[in-house]
């Protein structure tokens, strides 16, 4: 059994009340996130670091792609999609808490595209249909081939980190953040749940609790307003 937090978007202090509710029902689970951990909310620098301080697994979602790159490879053009992506309030926090900037770029760059766990898949947009016909095919996934064909198209408009088309049902459960739903909402016939519900719109950060590719429970805070609140100095 796993928990997995949808896209926290710099909003630390609803990300602490749902951890606090997921610990006190499910004490001692493993916690996983579909990314996006930064921009919009107020406290990017604040979830990266509660997350490297409480163990919370995140794959890379694709803020933290446009972050990560605008520091790494600031010629790359993710540097100013990121200025067209709500970063304002990143460079805000980071400016305040300047120190901790470069050991959070390294976590960011070692977080993986995705796990492949025996309760389920976790991206940040989930496998796209339109690379059904590549992966279907059985060779493929009974090696590493599937993985490299995922990572070589990770920057495509369809590939895991911005997919917003339909999913691929690849067997098992899939768990997707990136398109925002009012809640959490399962796409039936590719066998997937989206879980991102709009914190940084004021509406919800929540959590899936998964057992054996099954969706048992579902937790959820509302969005503590001071992490969206434009900061009045």
């Amino acid at each position: 059994m796993i928990g997995i937090i949808g896209d926290i978007h710099g909003c630390f202090y609803t990300l602490q009340r749902l951890v606090g509710a997921i610990r006190d029902k499910y004490s001692e689970i493993d916690l996983y996130c579909v990314g996006d951990l930064v921009d919009r909310g107020n406290f990017s620098d604040k979830v990266i670091q509660y997350c490297m301080e409480q163990s919370i697994l995140p794959v890379l979602g694709n803020h933290d792609c446009m972050f990560m790159y605008a520091f790494e490879y600031p010629k790359h053009p993710y540097r100013e999609t990121w200025v067209a992506n709500g970063n304002i309030r990143t460079l805000e926090a980071y400016a305040k808490n300047a120190e901790v900037l470069n050991s959070h770029i390294n976590f960011l760059k070692k977080l993986p595209l995705f796990y492949n766990l025996r309760d389920c898949f976790i991206s940040h947009a989930g496998i796209s249909v339109l690379f059904e016909e590549k992966l279907h095919d059985a060779h493929c996934w009974d090696n590493t081939e599937w993985e490299v064909f995922i990572a070589d198209r990770m920057h495509q408009e369809v590939g895991v980190l911005w997919n917003r088309t339909a999913l691929m049902n690849i067997g098992k459960l899939q768990i997707i953040g990136h398109t925002k739903h009012t809640q959490v909402t399962a796409a039936k016939r590719a066998n997937a749940l989206y879980i991102d519900t709009g914190v940084y719109i004021g509406n919800a950060l929540s959590c899936v609790i998964i057992n054996n590719n099954e969706h048992v429970d579902t937790i959820a805070v509302q969005t503590a307003p001071r992490d969206i609140m434009p900061y009045i100095g």
